[in-house]
C-alpha cells in the first residue's frame, strides 16, 4: 500500500498474524427444525416439545393428559392452579418477594404447574417446591450482583467469542442449588403428584420456541439429566448477544447434531401452555368439574413515567429500542395467556411492580441494593395479602380495579 513505512507495514503484518491465531468457536450442524420432538438430548427422549409445531403440542397434551386423568381419578373436584414467572432480570426480585411474602400470608397454593422463562426460569424450580425454598430466592434475588452472573469478557475476546460476556459464574451458582437431592424431590413431584415444572428456551438455529419437562428430565436420574436440567436453566436466561447461548448435543438416528440455545424470551416473554392445548383436542372435559386459576408473576414496572433523554450513539440508541422491543412483546405474551386462561375457564391473576414502588432506576443489571429493595416492597404486599389484577394492563384504560382499591387503601391509612 503506497504511503505506508516499514514499521507501518511490520504493524499490520503483525496484526493480521495475531488475528489469523483465533477463530471463531467451532460448532456442529444445526439439526432441522422438523426432527426437534424426536431427537434425544444427553441420551433423555421425551423432555421436551417443539410447540410451533403440531406434533410438539400433541406430545405435551399426551403427557399432560396422563397426569390430569391420574388426578380426576385420585383427587376429583380438586383445585387447578398454574404458576407462570416472566423474565426481568434483576427485578426477578419482584417475584421472589411476593412469593416469600405470599408463604407468610398463608395462602399460597400448591401449584399444578410452574412455568418459567428467562430470570423466571432460575426461580421456577424453587418456586415449584414451594415455601421450604423461599429461603433460596431471597439469597439469589438479595444477595448476588453481576459479578455472580456474567464475567465481562476483553475487547480482543469479544470479537471472536460468542457473546458480550461469559455466564460461567452464573452456572457455577445454578449448579450451588439445583443438586442431585433436588432433582429427586422434582421428580417425585411429577412421577408421584403429578405436578409439572416447565422452562422455556428459544432454539435459534430454527426460531423454534422449546419448552422443556424438568420434571421428566429429573425422573431420568442420571448425571446426565442433573447436567441438561442446568443447562436448560442457564440457556434460558442466557440473552443473546451479551451472553454466550448454551450448545447442546443432540441425537437423531444415529447421527450427532448441535443446537444453539438462548434465552426464551426472544419467543417467549412468559408462557402458560400453548393455546390451542386443550379446546382443539377435545381434551377440555378433563377440566370440568374444578376451580381453575392461572397466576402470572411480571417482573416489570408496568406504569413507569420515568423517562429518559437518549443519547445519539449507536449502542444507546439500540438499546433503548430493544428494550421497548421487548416490553411490547411481553405485552402481547401475557394477553395471549390471559386470552387462553379465560377461554379455558382460568380465572386470570397478575401481579406487576408499579408505581407505588419508589426507587432509583438501578445502576446495573444486578442492582443488590435495588433489588432489595424491591424484594422488601413486593414481600410487605403479599404478606397483607396481594391485590391481584384481574385482567392485563392496557386491556382497560386504568390500572385493574383491585390495584387502584389497594391503592387508594395505602393512601387512606397514610394520610390518617
Amino acid at each position: 500500500m503506497p504511503g505506508l513505512s516499514l514499521r507501518s507495514w511490520l504493524g499490520v503484518l503483525l496484526v493480521a498474524v495475531s488475528l489469523s491465531a483465533w477463530s471463531a468457536p467451532s460448532r456442529l450442524e444445526a439439526l432441522p427444525p422438523g426432527l426437534a420432538n424426536e431427537a434425544t438430548i444427553n441420551g433423555l427422549a421425551g423432555v421436551r416439545y417443539a410447540i410451533n409445531q403440531t406434533s410438539g403440542v400433541a406430545l405435551f397434551l399426551r403427557d399432560l393428559e396422563q397426569s390430569l386423568r391420574t388426578m380426576n381419578r385420585d383427587q376429583p373436584g380438586a383445585p387447578i392452579t398454574y404458576l407462570s414467572i416472566s423474565g426481568g432480570g434483576g427485578r426477578g426480585a419482584f417475584g421472589a418477594g411476593l412469593l416469600n411474602g405470599w408463604s407468610r400470608q398463608g395462602t399460597r397454593p400448591d401449584f399444578n404447574m410452574v412455568t418459567g422463562i428467562s430470570t423466571g426460569a432460575l426461580m421456577a424450580p424453587f418456586a415449584f417446591l414451594g415455601a421450604a425454598y423461599d429461603p433460596v430466592l431471597k439469597r439469589l434475588y438479595t444477595g448476588v450482583t453481576d459479578k455472580d452472573v456474567v464475567r465481562e469478557r476483553t475487547y480482543a475476546a469479544i470479537l471472536f467469542s460468542d457473546g458480550l460476556g461469559d455466564t460461567s459464574p452464573l452456572y457455577n451458582l445454578i449448579s450451588e442449588y439445583v443438586t442431585p437431592e433436588l432433582l429427586r424431590k422434582i421428580a417425585y413431584e411429577y412421577t408421584v403428584r403429578h405436578r409439572w415444572l416447565l422452562i422455556g428456551t428459544n432454539n435459534l438455529d430454527t426460531g423454534q420456541p422449546i419448552i422443556w419437562n424438568m420434571g421428566k428430565i429429573a425422573a431420568y436420574d442420571t448425571p446426565e439429566a442433573l447436567a441438561l436440567f442446568r443447562r436448560v436453566m442457564l440457556a434460558s436466561a442466557s440473552l443473546p448477544g451479551f451472553f454466550s447461548p448454551v450448545m447442546l448435543d443432540v441425537n437423531y438416528q444415529g447421527k450427532t447434531y448441535q443446537e444453539m440455545h438462548v434465552d426464551g424470551g426472544v419467543s417467549r416473554q412468559v408462557f402458560l401452555y400453548p393455546a390451542s392445548l386443550f379446546h382443539e383436542s377435545g381434551a377440555y372435559k378433563l377440566l370440568e368439574g374444578r376451580k381453575r386459576e392461572a397466576y402470572l408473576i411480571r417482573n416489570d414496572v408496568l406504569d413507569d413515567e420515568t423517562f429518559q433523554t437518549v443519547e445519539r450513539k449507536t449502542l444507546p440508541i439500540a438499546k433503548q429500542a430493544l428494550r421497548q422491543f421487548a416490553r411490547s412483546h411481553e405485552d402481547g405474551d401475557t394477553l395471549m395467556a390471559y386470552l387462553t386462561a379465560q377461554k379455558d375457564g382460568f380465572s386470570f391473576n397478575m401481579a406487576y411492580v408499579t408505581d407505588d414502588f419508589i426507587k432509583a432506576k438501578p445502576r446495573s443489571q444486578f442492582d443488590q441494593a435495588f433489588m432489595q429493595a424491591l424484594f422488601a416492597h413486593a414481600e410487605a404486599l403479599a404478606a397483607r395479602g396481594y391485590p391481584w389484577s384481574k385482567t392485563p394492563p392496557g386491556l382497560t384504560e386504568a390500572l385493574s380495579g383491585s390495584l387502584n382499591k389497594f391503592r387508594d387503601a395505602v393512601n387512606g391509612s397514610q394520610t390518617r
